[in-house]
């Protein structure tokens, strides 16, 4: 739980000092340097540790962002976290960070789980569908399980729309085995 509140802090420093045409970038380059930091053992002692000094993380910090070739807002805020000790929670902070910034922008994904891929005219009544009933722009994000059997599950938020063959037959199930 303490981390959820470490990440919303942080992300919400993203948000608020920003420029909101900027976010996007800002999260992908902090998915880039996460994705670094998991590959490189060295970096991860380097900037996890406390043997080496402020000093001496942030000249490396220069020096990894300068070869990614990253924003000035990416730079001060991988600086904020890592000074602050939370680069454990760089994940849990790019998530929160794409929340608020969906949620600013009025926008939410939903993830669509079908047994098969799903047609653009569905994909797109259903758009229209989830837009009327969370009153917000809705991206689809479309995932396979063919052990649905037919079907689909829509997760939007902490919302799930359970639809599909196996939901239907597990609710049968219990019905019958009460």
């Amino acid at each position: 739980m303490a981390e959820t509140q470490v990440a919303k802090r942080y992300a919400k420093v993203l948000i608020n000092t920003v420029d909101l045409s900027v976010v996007p970038s800002v999260i992908e380059e902090l998915r880039a340097f996460a994705r670094l930091m998991d590959s490189d053992r060295r970096l991860r002692l380097l900037f996890g540790s406390h043997i080496f000094s402020e000093e001496e993380k942030e000249r490396a910090l220069k020096e990894v962002l300068s070869y990614m070739k990253a924003k000035e807002e990416t730079g001060r805020l991988l600086n904020l976290i890592i000074t602050q000790g939370v680069l454990h929670a760089l994940k849990d902070i790019i998530t929160s960070a794409i929340s608020l910034y969906e949620e600013k922008m009025k926008r939410v994904t939903a993830e669509v789980i079908s047994p098969v891929p799903l047609k653009a005219e569905h994909i797109e009544t259903l758009r229209s569908a989830l837009g009327v009933l969370t009153n917000r722009d809705v991206q689809i994000d479309n995932r396979l399980d063919p052990s649905l059997i037919g079907g689909f599950i829509v997760k939007v938020g902490s919302t799930i729309y359970d639809s599909s063959l196996k939901g239907q037959l597990m609710l049968l199930r219990a019905e019958l085995t009460k």
